[in-house]
């Protein structure tokens, strides 16, 4: 590849991103990755509701918590959902974004 084909010019050593920049993006928890790959900003918005209707469900209060998440957990929400009466569509967004 050559360098006229890059969007931005390479380091000395080729490298777009320097080693710092390149190690502390591995640091980056999988949870935050797959959130910042959300283009639409409507989609972000629809996510970063649903997730707080879940953390607020379960007491939920920091990122870590969510790894002890059963699906039980999960289960016992949509149930509460449901009640609700929200439309099936907006059901199945809320899941999709837990998911």
């Amino acid at each position: 590849m050559t360098d006229r084909l890059l969007p931005v010019p390479a380091t000395p050593d080729g490298r777009l991103l320097t080693a710092a920049a390149f190690q502390g993006l591995t640091e980056v928890p999988p949870e935050l990755e797959w959130f910042a790959n959300l283009r639409s900003a409507a989609t972000r918005r629809a996510y970063e509701n649903a997730l707080r209707g879940f953390m607020s469900f379960t007491g939920i209060r920091k990122p870590e918590e969510f790894r002890v998440v059963t699906r039980a957990h999960v289960i016992a929400w949509r149930d509460d959902v449901a009640q609700r009466r929200l439309s099936g569509m907006t059901q199945r967004h809320r899941l999709a974004a837990l998911s």
